[in-house]
C-alpha cells in the first residue's frame, strides 16, 4: 500500500482530527495493528508511539505538492515511520 493509498483510509475532520473510514491493519513496532473504521486520531496523541494526525498530515501535504508538480501522480514515500500492512477484511 502506498502513503497515497494509507492516506485515503482517513478523513480529516473539521478539529484537525483524522478518522478511519475504512479499516487497514498496519505494521506497529510490536507487530500488526488493526485500526477500526470511525477510529479518531487527534493531534499530539500518540499511536504506536507516533502522533499519526501529524504523520497524516505531513502525507496530505506531500501528497498536494507532489500533485502540482506531477500533474497528478504520486510517488510513495520512502522511509514512513508506520508501514501499512495488509489490508484489513470489511
Amino acid at each position: 500500500m502506498t502513503e497515497g493509498e494509507f492516506l485515503k483510509r482517513f478523513q480529516r475532520q473539521p478539529d484537525g482530527a483524522w478518522a478511519c473510514v475504512k479499516a487497514l491493519k498496519v505494521d506497529g513496532p510490536d507487530g500488526p495493528v488493526t485500526i477500526a473504521q470511525g477510529t479518531s486520531f487527534s493531534p499530539g496523541a500518540l499511536f504506536t508511539g507516533l502522533d499519526l494526525a501529524k504523520e497524516l498530515d505531513q502525507m496530505a501535504a506531500k501528497q498536494r505538492v507532489a500533485s502540482k508538480l506531477s500533474g497528478g501522480s504520486f510517488a510513495q514515500a520512502q522511509g514512513a515511520a508506520l508501514k501499512p500492512a495488509a489490508v484489513a477484511a470489511g
